[in-house]
């Protein structure tokens, strides 16, 4: 069997969910043989997040424009662009998000561009957007690609839903042996900076965002005070392209509204380095991950891998894969429930879900993910090369 050429494409070089995936997806398919070139847009110059087994190609992007939509239009331009000067010749193109698959589509269509083959385009999650372009954008990604994936059924369901387009569920990996491995210095380096010997500590995962309901955490946290006054909470990542003003604006309203002992509490970490993740997930004692909205939900799958009790909302995705097994499961729109839910991950009786919650992480594994995709890449050749014969 001849290995395929894959070219996978992401929007950024800092550790958000679909890059996050594309990263670990371009690896797994590296691992199983394929010759792999992960292409990310780089506007800071900084390199991606982590060395990766794959080859890595970085896009270079300008400074950013002023709004989210005149961002994605000029950076499918300038892959596009960098695209047809390179002349790549991959079997496979791969969109993570909308905007590389609008730079795939828009080469495409370039005439004496370098033409770009059928492309597959992974939906991670169906954005809502008021902006036209961005939702026109969104809507031809998924319309033009030769084969849509998505990243669980949920997913799949909102894709044939809102574009009449059947989407492939292929769900999310983990590696657990990247949290059963802390390094010690980055462990002790994070220990001497946030521990200072107090907590809990309540860690949420994506940053101060709507979908990721930051507000309701901390509405709940407010409440866990009360039972455990030292209790802390970080809030680990952020990295998008998208607007969230509005909604940051309301988190930090309601932050400084609360008294000043919680206001201190309260740490938002940002985008780290990859290596200090699983240091971090090892220092807290409860990953809430109350989402009003997931494509996935990888955080929780991380939450598993590193034997932290999870509180997440029983709400699909998150119960593709969680139950009350391994996760404790709280109404995302209810405050009092997601308290409720992490006061019961921190009794020491919760910890009996750590086993079964890692067991249940060791089911997800990338080279599963990675040998779900070679299906169907191969399936999409396949019918390609038996359109031509009969053509």
């Amino acid at each position: 069997m001849t290995t395929l050429s894959i070219g996978l494409f992401t929007y950024s070089t800092l550790p958000r969910g679909s890059v996050v995936h594309a990263a670990n997806l371009a690896d797994a398919l590296h691992d199983a043989g394929c010759d792999v070139t992960l292409y990310a847009l780089d506007k800071d110059r900084r390199g991606f997040f982590r060395p990766l087994r794959a080859r890595l190609g970085l896009v270079p992007a300008t400074s950013t424009p002023s709004t989210t939509a005149e961002l994605v239009r000029a950076r499918a331009h300038e892959l596009a662009a960098h695209l047809a000067t390179l002349r790549p010749a991959h079997d496979v193109y791969h969109a993570e998000d909308c905007l590389t698959a609008s730079g795939l589509l828009h080469l495409r269509s370039k005439a004496g561009a370098a033409h770009a083959p059928d492309m597959v385009r992974t939906v991670h999650h169906v954005e809502t957007f008021a902006d036209r372009y961005l939702d026109d954008c969104q809507r031809r990604s998924v319309t033009g690609a030769s084969l849509c994936l998505a990243v669980s059924r949920a997913t799949a369901r909102d894709v044939l839903r809102e574009f009449a387009v059947r989407a492939m569920p292929i769900a999310n990996g983990v590696h657990v042996e990247r949290f059963a491995r802390v390094e010690p210095q980055r462990l002790g380096a994070w220990t001497q900076k946030m521990y200072a010997g107090s907590g809990p500590v309540i860690l949420a995962v994506g940053g101060v965002e709507e979908r990721k309901n930051t507000r309701g955490t901390l509405r709940a946290f407010a409440r866990v005070r009360e039972q455990y006054p030292t209790a802390r909470l970080w809030i680990l990542g952020g990295a998008t392209v998208l607007d969230h003003g509005a909604y940051r604006a309301a988190f930090d309203r309601g932050l400084a509204a609360q008294p000043t002992a919680l206001r201190a509490a309260v740490t938002e970490l940002g985008v780290v380095d990859d290596d200090d993740v699983p240091a971090i997930f090892r220092l807290a004692s409860v990953l809430a991950f109350p989402s009003l909205h997931e494509g996935f939900g990888l955080a929780a799958l991380e939450g598993l891998a590193a034997r932290l009790p999870v509180v997440a909302s029983r709400r699909a995705p998150l119960t593709e894969f969680l139950d009350e097994s391994c996760a404790v499961l709280v109404d995302p729109e209810s405050d009092a429930d997601i308290a409720r839910g992490i006061g019961e991950a921190l009794r020491p009786s919760s910890r009996a879900r750590s086993d079964a919650g890692e067991l249940r992480a060791r089911s997800y594994s990338w080279a599963r993910v990675a040998a779900l995709h070679l299906e169907h890449y191969r399936g999409l050749r396949a019918s390609r090369i038996d359109e031509v014969h009969h053509a």
